[in-house]
């Protein structure tokens, strides 16, 4: 029962991913809520659930979006793999309510945004480098930004 709600969760954050993230954008640069959610996901339920969550959480967001079909369900499983190896079932409340969040959103970012982008600018015009420092490395940081808001709601929230 609660992997539906993860899925319920996930599918609203992919609708927002899609409809919101365009309003929210700075010179092209958008934050990623799915991935976001998925580290989250990660660090509270394991690597295997972030894994499959990933894959199939991102192969909806290439549907929905247009994008290269399984470009992102690539990226935002390799994310979560990486992830899940800082998974400690003794310590999940504190990661998740801590700095430790943050670094390992950062971590995923990086490794999502430069997988995805690196797919994508195969055959284009454009450089890889220029393409991964603005989408890659600016992306990370602001999906690190925006990272910060639930941070802050999950650390005030009691535990009891």
């Amino acid at each position: 029962m609660q992997y539906l709600s993860y899925a319920g969760l996930g599918l609203l954050i992919i609708i927002v991913q899609v409809l919101v993230s365009r309003f929210l954008s700075i010179a092209g640069v958008s934050p990623d809520f799915l991935l976001i959610f998925l580290v989250w996901l990660t660090m509270r339920e394991g690597q295997f659930a972030g894994e499959t969550g990933g894959f199939v959480l991102g192969l909806i967001l290439d549907i929905l979006s247009s994008s290269i079909l399984g470009a992102n369900a690539l990226s935002k499983t390799a994310a979560c793999f990486c992830i899940g190896y800082f998974f400690d079932r003794e310590r999940i409340d504190q990661n998740i309510r801590n700095w430790p969040f943050l670094v390992l959103t950062l971590l995923a970012a990086i490794i999502n945004n430069f997988l995805y982008y690196f797919l994508i600018t195969r055959g284009s015009e454009i450089s890889f480098g220029e393409f991964a420092f603005r989408y890659g490395a600016v992306g990370a940081l602001y999906t690190v930004f925006i990272a910060i808001f639930p941070l802050l709601y999950w650390s005030r929230k009691r535990t009891y």
